[in-house]
């Protein structure tokens, strides 16, 4: 019997260590070292939405390749759905899952994780069987005869996904809608008017149908139209302005259209017009101006605006994620490390990093030396700065400017600046690291700039890393003379380079007081956008003009007024050529370009600048509290909402306003308030600055066929037109054999 017991106890253990073998539920022993894909990875020929045909399949080992039973592993994917979102690996290490691939066709991945280690699945899903058609437009609106379009037709899966199968577009009645194929579609031209038809498009087995509407002429007998004296303006809005009409006199009369879209996504809109009662013997009008700026024998070198993108977009790259090191350091009070908080003495030595490049490592150190100390800057000149520079009159002078111009101004409008190095001055860095920007030969200079990452502490409180290139400092390089060429080959003139360095101070100013109070004051959780940013530098530019002439906003201050004083062509060759010269690249090309466009390209740049002035002069309201809340926005509002919270919640409505505004103003008598530019005579400067030719592009409505025209996201047309005496006359538009969208608007102004 105690035999049979002992037979009995020993076979009850096995059973027990068997079924804690086999379930290992108490989790691994061991440190889990690697992570592999042994199989599931790579199945051809998956179709989209189905399941894997065989499991994934990973397996956990320890630092000796030894399998771990126990582990959860997590499975995540962005494309279709796991059977769970963990398993747990077996007592040789292996873990499965089940994955049901997503709808879409091509590379589709999934993720197997544990602590910090993780494998990818890679799978090429496939499209599934021909399910439909799929056809760019269910219904499409030609507008006359010999009016296209293109459209696609493909076949596809349930999900949508292209399959390469030849498609057949067949007219229901070729005298009105004539297709001719070409593969995946046909272009659908009209050959009738005020007709309704249908076209199949063919796959395979499967077809699919399509209405197309050939519009009637536009301003037939009964249609609405408008009467306009000159000056005066009709906005049609969405749906509405797929026609327009409006009345000719006695004597017949010229207008201008300006399309308008708006939609915030940067889309572009196609547009096709189509006219009757219109002529094209519609002046342009463009006078040659008499004051024309004498351009220098050599040519006008050009600010590297490029420069400047790059390092905004650095900026953002590299030291927004850093913003919260820079609240650690404000919370932890930390002091900076490598310059004296003291302020410095003239004939100081002083060290900083110069490197553009980089924001937070390989620095490029530089020595200067104190030349000049105002009340607000402190002016250090590198010491290996080439020979017959500036004096130290000439250094006093730009520490005075600062003191009693650029200053005041930014200081005014935007803000004061913080005062992260304790010495309750802004360091102004003349170096000839600057110069080094621009390589030999070319037609740009870089005048100066801020870089966001002297405002980073170079290490926080506790063990957080800080910025350890950061000069942690308030302060701006700025380009030296250099005679001789001796740096890149590239001669920068005394004269040259004094006359550029307020201007770029102002400019440069509102950046670091931007960036600054975004850090530090706002708490925000990034920096401005570029396109602002750079708007309100030019708008600090623009500023420094009034404060330094005497004049002020709502003058309509033209070019000759301005020509007819050497001290006003001065401080107008200072700080505010350089925006209206952009400006006039914006007016080249208004179709495709925006003031809120996502960068700050040249043509962006002048926009905004405009826009900025032109909202200003429209609100009225004392200017200095605009540019402060556009300055100093609330937590995460920044670009476009700051605009619209700072500006007006209709920001479409104003943009389109002002782009009436950049042709009518000082040029359309009678045009409202609101189509003006009153601090400025636009076209006065523009054409001085543009060799005596106004800088707009405008074109002809075609009055015989189908005009064509695209504009972007923010951006308008320019299409005259001309209307017989005593008819009406006017347009209808589609937007690529469509509906116009509610985001686009017409505005006509009779201008004659």
């Amino acid at each position: 019997m105690r035999l049979a017991s002992f037979s009995l106890s020993l076979a009850l253990s096995a059973v027990t260590f068997q079924m804690i073998a086999c379930t290992d539920t108490s989790g691994p022993t061991r440190t889990p070292a690697n992570l592999v894909i042994v199989s599931g990875d790579g199945q051809p020929g998956t179709e989209v939405g189905t399941r894997l045909p065989s499991p994934l399949t990973v397996r956990v080992t320890d630092a000796q390749n030894v399998g771990i039973g126990g582990v959860t592993i997590t499975w995540t994917t962005a494309s279709g759905t796991m059977l769970a979102a963990t398993s747990v690996s077996d007592r040789n290490g292996l873990a499965k899952m089940e994955w049901t691939l997503g709808p879409q066709a091509g590379n589709q991945t999934a993720t197997a994780t544990i602590q910090d280690k993780s494998v990818t699945f890679r799978e090429p899903a496939v499209a599934g069987a021909l399910s439909q058609i799929v056809l760019s437009r269910d219904t499409v609106r030609l507008l006359a005869i010999g009016d296209a379009f293109r459209l696609s037709a493909r076949g596809a899966d349930r999900f949508g996904n292209t399959l390469q199968m030849a498609t057949n577009v067949s007219s229901g009645d070729t005298s009105i809608v004539t297709a001719d194929n070409f593969g995946t579609g046909a272009i659908l031209t009209a050959r009738a008017s005020d007709r309704t038809t249908t076209i199949q498009a063919t796959v395979g087995s499967i077809a699919k149908s399509a209405a197309v509407v050939v519009l009637p002429p536009p301003c037939r007998a009964g249609a609405p139209s408008v009467t306009l004296a000159v000056g005066e303006v009709a906005t049609f809005a969405g749906p509405a302005a797929s026609e327009f009409c409006v009345q000719g006199t006695a004597s017949g009369a010229e207008f201008m259209a300006v399309p308008f879209y708006s939609d915030f996504t940067g889309a572009l809109l196609r547009l096709s017009i189509s006219t009757a009662g219109t002529t094209t013997a519609v002046s342009n009008r463009v006078v040659p101006g008499f004051n024309i700026v004498k351009e220098p024998a050599a040519p006008r070198l050009q600010r590297d605006e490029a420069f400047e993108a790059l390092l905004r977009a650095r900026s953002e790259s590299e030291l927004t994620p850093l913003i919260p090191i820079a609240r650690a350091e404000a919370r932890g009070n930390t002091k900076r490390s490598n310059i004296v908080v003291a302020p410095p003495q003239l004939g100081d030595l002083m060290n900083f990093n110069t490197n553009s490049s980089s924001a937070c490592t390989n620095a490029n150190i530089r020595t200067g030396r104190v030349v000049a100390i105002g009340n607000h800057a402190i002016v250090v000149a590198d010491t290996a700065n080439p020979a017959n520079g500036f004096t130290s009159n000439d250094y006093g002078y730009f520490a005075a400017g600062f003191d009693t111009l650029v200053y005041p101004v930014d200081t005014a409008n935007f803000g004061a600046p913080t005062d992260k190095d304790g010495n309750q001055h802004v360091i102004i860095f003349f170096t000839r690291a600057v110069n080094e920007l621009t390589p030999p030969g070319q037609n740009f200079y870089v005048g100066g700039f801020f870089f966001n990452r002297d405002l980073f502490p170079v290490t926080t409180a506790g063990t957080v890393a800080g910025c350890a290139a950061s000069n942690f400092a308030e302060m701006v390089y700025m380009l030296v003379p250099d005679p001789n060429g001796l740096v890149n080959q590239n001669v920068r003139g005394v004269d040259f380079v004094k006359g550029i360095t307020l201007g770029v101070l102002a400019h440069e100013l509102q950046h670091l007081i931007n960036a600054g109070r975004h850090l530090y004051v706002n708490q925000s959780a990034n920096f401005e956008d570029a396109f602002l940013d750079e708007g309100l530098s030019h708008v600090a530019e623009e500023l420094a003009f009034f404060r330094a002439t005497g004049l002020a906003p709502g003058q309509d201050i033209s070019y000759a007024s301005i020509e007819s004083s050497p001290g006003l062509l001065d401080a107008f060759n200072t700080f505010e050529a350089a925006n209206f010269r952009r400006f006039r690249e914006f007016l080249t090309n208004p179709l495709t370009n925006s003031p809120y466009a996502t960068n700050s390209n040249l043509t962006t740049r002048g926009a905004i600048w405009s826009f900025l002035r032109y909202s200003a002069d429209r609100l009225g309201t004392p200017e200095a509290a605009l540019w402060f809340k556009l300055a100093n926005p609330p937590n995460g509002v920044h670009g476009l909402g700051n605009l619209t919270a700072a500006i007006t919640a209709d920001l479409s409505g104003w943009v389109r306003d002002w782009s009436i505004a950049n042709f009518a103003d000082d040029f359309v008598s009678g045009a409202p308030r609101i189509d003006t530019q009153p601090s400025w005579d636009i076209r006065s400067v523009i054409v001085a600055l543009n060799q005596g030719v106004w800088a707009l592009d405008t074109q002809p409505i075609d009055a015989m066929g189908i005009t064509s025209v695209g504009i972007g996201d923010g951006s308008a047309a320019y299409l005259r037109f001309g209307v017989r005496p005593g008819e009406i006359g006017g347009g209808r538009i589609t937007a690529r054999a469509s509906t116009v969208p509610s985001s686009f608007s017409l505005s006509v102004i009779r201008t004659k």
